[in-house]
């Protein structure tokens, strides 16, 4: 999970519309727009037209079908090409499994770790790009992906030193952009007297008076202080262990039964007596003794959850961009020139919130091709366009003179309308006839090749949002009202004031995937701390609390947990060593 555009893990249902039956699309130039074709991609029919499949796992929906809207225009009409994306959705690495079982993926992969990626590479899945390397000029020939492409080459290649696998993100994170963040709503935190934050444990006495103060919305709906889901976990449950990324330790990239602290460079295992988890754990523990816990946590999906967060139904949030739609413009809060509301950055005092690395060999999410995909070419020629710089500035930001400009002194801006289009992201309100939403030019993909702060040969990053205007431009009134409060005009220049940031490193990337003998370990382990870390949230008292940590403990240890520790403890070690080449 980086920390910049939503980019990192979330594999967060983004709610990007794949629609089958447009009508209307546009034409659109890399240097204009206008109003152009007036049928929707999937009823196109051209002689030379080639629909590739593929499966992405980094941008998780139900939805699936032919691509469609102004950038699947331009892929269009510039290769022909369309995509029928697969439905992801949950489950996705069942879904892999079976795919790869069967022996046909879909053309084109998006793996969103490298195991999976390993596996299809063992399994002789996957096509090396390097038999295509005429065709792929802007992997192979574009100076920003040069270490990435080495790194992949030497390091996850099973050896071969051929490129299966081509990683996003590349480039340096942006300032101001953090993943893990705590959050709450400002209005009621207000109304709560503003309460100062020391420590983690402090949430909850403030969530708790805000809960007192909004215990419904508008609409009669119950209000919760926190509330949690199910999908994503797998070792651990991940979102109670993500809290530790408040403190700049590590719990999914070295392993998730693992906590590696960035600042120090050491590693342990989260079932240590003293652990971060288990104080995490206790904290839900708490705040489900306190009542404060939504009691669907245990069985509800993201989707569900997204939902209570757009209703403004939840008080806390550990995911900057975990706001559902009530942090969006046209849901009324953030603007709203009497009560400005909205989720907003409250980190407590002893924090050291965790900063992704800049990412020369980009992250942990590839994209791939299978080895079954009966036009190679064509499925190269679209990676070729995918990481494209040039094409990914127009995916970022829409196409030059509908949405942004140079001015006279050659600097980029977003122009009035453009701001209007890009905070009605999920609105179909691109200047064009049904060209569709801005958020379809990045969210069916998730990540981009270039990290969204590169900067370009203009001297300005590739992405809209970090332009010199754009932060100025973009401001909400929360945001003015939230930075007044902070004293900073931005949360980095507070959290940098304050010496709050933990600068994480490339090491994190850097993990081999581990022997399958390992794996069983880790999977049956990882069953044993899941179930029980949930009964440890809703335990009766203190003393279950601790006889189920105990058990957990006992039964990690049984199963091998000590070797577990080994091995990862000597992978980081070594991570750290060969990241000197790389940073």
């Amino acid at each position: 999970m980086a920390g910049s555009d939503k980019d990192r893990r979330k594999q967060a249902e983004t709610g990007w519309k794949r629609r089958l039956f447009l009508a209307g699309t546009a034409v659109l130039a890399l240097t204009g727009c206008g109003a152009g074709g007036k049928s929707a991609l999937a009823e196109e029919n051209g002689a030379n037209d080639v629909v590739l499949t593929a499966f992405v796992q980094q941008a998780v929906t139900a939805e699936a079908g032919i691509w469609e809207g102004w950038a699947a225009r331009k892929l269009y009409e510039d290769t022909n090409i369309k995509i029928e994306f697969y439905p992801t959705g949950t489950g996705v690495e069942q879904k892999l499994k079976q795919y790869m079982a069967s022996g046909n993926l879909p053309d084109i992969i998006g793996f969103k770790d490298l195991d999976q990626a390993q596996i299809a590479m063992d399994a002789g899945l996957l096509l090396p790009l390097d038999m295509y390397e005429k065709l792929l000029p802007s992997i192979f020939r574009t100076e920003y992906y040069e270490k990435a492409v080495s790194y992949s080459r030497e390091y996850n290649s099973g050896g071969t030193g051929q490129l299966y696998i081509m990683p996003t993100s590349i480039g340096p994170v942006s300032d101001n952009a953090y993943n893990w963040m705590p959050m709450l709503q400002w209005d009621t935190y207000k109304k709560a007297g503003m309460p100062e934050v020391e420590t983690l444990e402090d949430y909850l006495d403030v969530v708790e008076k805000m809960v007192e103060i909004k215990p419904y919305t508008q609409n009669g709906e119950k209000v919760h202080g926190f509330s949690l889901f199910t999908d994503w976990d797998k070792y651990s449950v991940l979102e109670i262990a993500a809290l530790s990324y408040f403190y700049g330790i590590d719990t999914e990239y070295i392993s998730p039964l693992m906590e590696t602290n960035v600042l120090t460079k050491t590693t342990s295992s989260i079932l240590d007596k003293d652990s971060f988890y288990k104080r995490a754990l206790h904290f839900y523990y708490e705040a489900n003794q306190r009542g404060l816990l939504d009691p669907d946590s245990m069985t509800q999906s993201y989707s569900n959850l997204e939902k209570k967060f757009s209703q403004g139904r939840i008080m806390f949030s550990w995911f900057s961009w975990l706001t559902g739609t009530y942090n969006d413009v046209p849901s009324g809060h953030v603007n709203n020139k009497y009560i400005p509301d909205g989720y907003v950055n409250i980190p407590a005092d002893d924090m050291k919130i965790y900063e992704a690395p800049d990412q020369s060999i980009g992250r942990n999410w590839y994209f791939a091709v299978s080895n079954k995909c009966r036009n190679p070419e064509k499925a190269c020629e679209f990676l070729n366009w995918f990481y494209d710089p040039q094409v990914e500035k127009y995916l970022y930001n829409g196409p030059e003179g509908c949405l942004w400009n140079y001015d006279k002194e050659k600097t980029p801006k977003v122009t009035e309308e453009g701001w209007k289009i890009i905070n009605n992201k999920s609105e179909d309100r691109m200047p064009f006839e049904n060209g569709g939403s801005f958020a379809d030019g990045i969210e069916p993909f998730n990540a981009l090749g270039l990290q969204a702060s590169t900067v370009m040969e203009d001297g300005y990053t590739i992405s809209y949002r970090y332009w010199p205007d754009s932060r100025k431009n973009n401001e909400t009134l929360v945001q003015r009202e939230v930075n007044e409060f902070l004293g900073t005009d931005t949360i980095s220049a507070y959290l940098e004031k304050n010496d709050m940031i933990a600068k994480s490193t490339m090491a994190v990337n850097m993990i081999p995937t581990a022997s399958d003998e390992m794996k069983t370990k880790v999977s049956a382990i990882g069953e044993i701390v899941r179930d029980l870390s949930w009964k440890m949230v809703y335990a009766q008292d203190e003393q279950e609390f601790a006889e189920l940590w105990e058990s957990m403990r006992a039964q990690a240890g049984q199963l091998g947990m000590e070797q577990v520790e080994t091995y990862y403890r000597d992978a980081w070690e070594a991570a750290v060593k060969k990241v000197e080449d790389y940073e």
